[in-house]
């Protein structure tokens, strides 16, 4: 059992108090499991679990002997659960449409609850995507120049049977991914850093970029500096109900991304593409170099899938010849693994 639950949002979406995880993502949990020594917070108490849901409050009370009391109760944990819905995005991106003019251009998602109103969104919309109310690593998906008409309505009718409802927004011409971190503990708000990163066609992350926050903001539209200050209040605001308890919230990542827009060459900022109320690889990555590295050093980290260990052993062999020191295997290798993590410090 670990801290590391990649799961988590699979779990959220079923809502059930004993999820069992499918075999790939008990794999990556395992495989990954020694990258959790790196999100524990400097001078904290106690463990800080990848997201809170039943099986995490479980795990903590079990085998980390954290007294229920300390723990979030039932009713802490389905607000959470409720928070980490994508309809959380719809009232955050109003709010920064409300609070800063840079953003009023940003069309609002629309949350869509019955088949009919799907058919007619998808009628009158050329290019969009639709997502389920909980997923992650792109899964939940489907996007419009992808899949056939008749398949994403087929799919979107059966997760609005499924989950209540689904959300549809349009699609943008993407330049970059990148995040903002939070951290929120039991009294305040802390902004803790950007990710820079990039995703494999899926959706899936797969490396993230070392680099100093100075940098990274250095290399984003100026919006995003103003986007900071307004994110942390709207988040203090969100969570004020669950703070000031004996257990915390924990990281918050808020993924954007650049665009342009058709027939305009500035770059844009979508402020929200969606809330992560849990640890992600965006924050592993953000504290690995606030840790290990220097303002002046870059590098990249990776996560790395294989069919077997075999095809990862060669890679480590040759990542080592290739780069000496300046590879670092973050965690084990064993004739089990079939998931890697590491840092390419350029």
């Amino acid at each position: 059992m670990h801290l590391f639950f990649p799961s988590h949002d699979i779990a959220l979406s079923i809502g059930v108090r004993h999820f069992n995880p499918p075999f790939a993502a008990l794999k990556l949990q395992n495989d990954l499991a020694e990258l959790a020594d790196i999100w524990q917070r400097d001078g904290k108490e106690g463990k800080i679990a990848w997201g809170w849901d039943y099986d995490t409050r479980a795990l903590l009370n079990k085998t980390y002997k954290t007294k229920m009391k300390d723990l979030p109760s039932d009713d802490d944990l389905q607000a959470l659960r409720e928070l980490s819905s994508r309809k959380t995005t719809v009232s955050i991106i109003e709010r920064l449409r409300h609070e800063q003019d840079e953003f009023k251009a940003i069309e609002m998602p629309t949350i869509i609850d019955n088949e009919e109103s799907l058919v007619a969104y998808v009628e009158t919309h050329s290019r969009y995507v639709l997502k389920t109310p909980w997923s992650s690593s792109g899964r939940g998906l489907s996007f419009s120049h992808i899949i056939p008409r008749d398949t994403i309505v087929k799919h979107g009718a059966a997760t609005i049977r499924k989950m209540g409802s689904i959300m549809a927004e349009p699609w943008y011409d993407k330049e970059q991914d990148f995040a903002m971190l939070f951290y929120v503990g039991r009294e305040t708000v802390e902004f803790i850093g950007y990710s820079l990163f990039d995703n494999d066609d899926s959706g899936t992350y797969r490396c993230g970029k070392l680099m100093a926050n100075e940098r990274i903001e250095a290399s984003l539209p100026s919006t995003c500096a103003i986007a900071k200050k307004t994110l942390r209040k709207i988040l203090g605001e969100m969570f004020a109900p669950l703070m000031n308890k004996t257990w915390e919230v924990g990281y918050v990542g808020i993924d954007m991304m650049t665009f342009r827009s058709a027939g305009n060459t500035e770059l844009m900022v979508h402020p929200c593409v969606e809330m992560n109320l849990r640890c992600t690889m965006g924050v592993v990555a953000r504290l690995y170099f606030d840790r290990n590295l220097t303002t002046e050093q870059t590098g990249e980290f990776y996560i790395t899938p294989a069919a077997d260990y075999a095809t990862l052993a060669q890679l480590d062999s040759q990542l080592t010849a290739e780069h000496g020191s300046k590879y670092r295997r973050l965690t084990r290798l064993t004739t089990e693994t079939m998931f890697m993590a590491y840092v390419i410090i350029a």
